[in-house]
């Protein structure tokens, strides 16, 4: 084989290459619910999921002083509600579901399931005193103050990120 062979060949090689990290680096494929900073729009954290997959978002409720937990599923860059779950009817919080939705009791806790809706994104402060917003994702806790600052203003969306984008976020530890 002459050098001018081999030479050719090193380039196609090494173009390949480049090629390939380029497309590791920069395309989209990693499927990560997102928590973005609102007025900056800079990637705080992620989480790494499955499409089509629930995650709940609990928080403690500032007047009650009792728990209460938001279900969605993910489905492609959308939110759809599950179900609300709950201890106390009275102030900010459903005494009955909505038309086509379904409000249970049991075991002193309040269930509104077959939720209406879909949403692009979630937006919060996270909380600074007791609020306690923490994503659960198969079994695991994820306080949100500890990753992006308590008194963050975020919003919470599935989306396809590239490893590029990644690097700017801290990864929730799983």
């Amino acid at each position: 084989m002459n050098i001018v062979r081999k030479w050719k060949l090193a380039i196609i090689l090494v173009l390949f290459l480049f090629l390939a990290g380029a497309l590791v680096l920069f395309y989209p494929f990693r499927y990560v619910l997102a928590i973005h900073y609102v007025k900056t729009d800079d990637l705080g954290a992620y989480l790494p999921v499955s499409e089509e997959d629930h995650f709940q978002l609990k928080f403690t409720h500032s007047v009650h002083l009792s728990d209460v937990v938001e279900e969605y599923e993910m489905k492609r860059t959308q939110l759809y509600p599950i179900q609300l779950i709950y201890e106390d009817t009275a102030i900010g919080m459903p005494s009955n579901a909505a038309e086509g939705e379904t409000f249970t009791e049991r075991d002193g806790k309040y269930y509104i399931t077959n939720l209406n809706g879909v949403h692009d994104k979630l937006s919060l402060v996270v909380g600074e005193v007791r609020a306690d917003h923490t994503i659960i994702y198969k079994g695991q806790s994820y306080l949100l103050k500890e990753y992006v600052g308590a008194g963050s203003w975020v919003n919470i969306k599935p989306l396809r990120m590239s490893n590029w984008e990644l690097l700017r976020g801290e990864k929730l530890h799983e």
